[in-house]
């Protein structure tokens, strides 16, 4: 029997773990909030005490943390999982990070004859909860069974991206696609409204034409929401969701762009972000 270790609790890493401890009967996690660690424990986990101890309960280890910094810091940090690993041991990164930053930590840990594999995952909470994600993977050729067998329990699509970090290039690019169609429909509606027109019949006409996403469209119905929502825990929301997609602009920025002005293009949606997600703070 497989044993799975995830670190990373957040709102991603949570709704996949419970996947997971829902499918599996013997999984162990560990983040930093304890609170997080034990709704996990009440769903079935058992909680670890460090990376490292994830590391030595298990065979395959997911990781979901926030940033690239933060890979590096479970891996080789102070009680990290290189501290405790052992051979065979798999690790599955499904953070949004740089591609080098993947390569990097395969390296690093194939010293140890640990196999890393980057398994990005799209698709929200919601999905991750009942496994109904899409997963982008590098190096999907070279991953060992027990690895793909709980990308089935994660996952209802499977992208082979290419080779170790191309799934992380793979997640940036889309995520570029999606902030760049969810600016171009913030000022579209603007448009429309500023005009007297009736936006619902831009969002129409839009879909009509095939260049309207499900995810866009889910979007666009924050931008008829009233002021007056945009207080407490959804204002807050909304916030954290401009740190997130600054961050990965941030990601694909430092890619650098071999055309000219892609550079500048990018800026300017991560600089638009804060107002995307919330149109009543639009600058003067």
């Amino acid at each position: 029997m497989t044993r799975y270790g995830y670190i990373g609790l957040g709102d991603m890493g949570s709704a996949m773990a419970e996947n997971l401890i829902r499918n599996s009967s013997d999984v162990t996690v560990y983040d930093i909030n304890p609170e997080a660690v034990q709704e996990a424990v009440q769903h079935g986990a058992t909680a670890a005490t460090s990376p490292a101890d994830v590391a030595q309960q298990s065979d395959v280890i997911s990781i979901c943390v926030p940033a690239d910094e933060h890979i590096a810091q479970v891996l080789t940090g102070p009680e990290g999982i290189i501290e405790a690993a052992h051979e065979n041991l798999v690790i599955l990164i499904h953070s949004t990070v740089l591609p080098d930053t993947i390569v990097n930590a395969k390296n690093t840990m194939s010293e140890h004859n640990v196999q890393v594999f980057d398994v990005c995952v799209a698709g929200g909470a919601t999905q991750a909860r009942i496994g109904a994600q899409t997963v982008l993977v590098g190096g999907m050729d070279e991953m060992p069974v027990t690895a793909k067998e709980v990308i089935k329990i994660y996952a209802d699509e499977i992208i082979e991206a290419g080779p170790i970090g191309s799934g992380a290039a793979l997640k940036i690019a889309v995520n570029v696609m999606t902030y760049a169609q969810f600016a171009a429909a913030t000022t579209a509606h603007d448009l429309m409204t500023t005009t007297g027109g009736n936006p619902q019949a831009l969002f129409k006409a839009w879909k009509h034409m095939g260049q309207l996403g499900t995810l866009t469209e889910q979007f666009s119905l924050l931008l008829d929401i009233p002021s007056e929502h945009f207080v407490g825990d959804f204002k807050e929301k909304m916030m954290t969701q401009v740190g997130i997609s600054q961050k990965d602009l941030s990601l694909a920025m430092d890619l650098g762009w071999p055309r000219a002005g892609m550079i500048e293009f990018l800026q300017g949606i991560h600089d638009a972000m804060p107002n995307v997600y919330n149109p009543y703070e639009v600058e003067q």
